[in-house]
């Protein structure tokens, strides 16, 4: 897990509810069954933290979450993907701000706008996308301004 997103959850531990680790050869087994490849940062956060809802209303998607809370990878992508999304997205991530999809092979993040898809910004890294988009929303609220 990236150290940003560690150390908040340190200093507020209330606001990070995850799922729990997901052991490294069943995220491989999951991946493998869909054909997907992710980029490391991602694999690492879901081995470690699982996925599971931050803040107020933000939620990482889970290979494991549960479908009817609208929390598991699978389900959302495939809803998305009826409703026009690319083929070559997946989404990780649903909150306030939209959905933000890990755009396959290249591995760059993007937030984009639900419905239209339109990409709204793009990150390097799930640190990066971290940082600059759930962060910087909650940072000051939550008082976590100093990393």
């Amino acid at each position: 897990m990236n150290s940003l997103l560690q150390n908040d959850r340190s200093k507020r531990p209330d606001l990070f509810h995850f799922l729990g680790p997901i052991p490294s050869a069943q995220l491989d087994t999951w991946l493998s069954e869909r054909q997907l490849t992710v980029p490391n940062d991602l694999r690492q956060f879901w081995c470690e933290a699982g996925g599971g809802d931050l803040f107020e209303s933000e939620t990482i998607l889970s290979p494991i979450g549960r479908s009817n809370l609208g929390d598991e990878v699978e389900t959302v992508n495939q809803f998305h993907s009826e409703k026009g999304m690319p083929a070559d997205w997946l989404i990780f991530y649903t909150g306030i701000g939209g959905l933000s999809v890990v755009q396959i092979p290249s591995g760059i993040y993007a937030s984009v706008r639900e419905g239209s898809y339109e990409v709204q910004q793009t990150f390097a890294s799930f640190s990066n996308w971290y940082a600059n988009l759930i962060r910087w929303e909650y940072a000051s609220r939550y008082n976590l301004q100093d990393g």
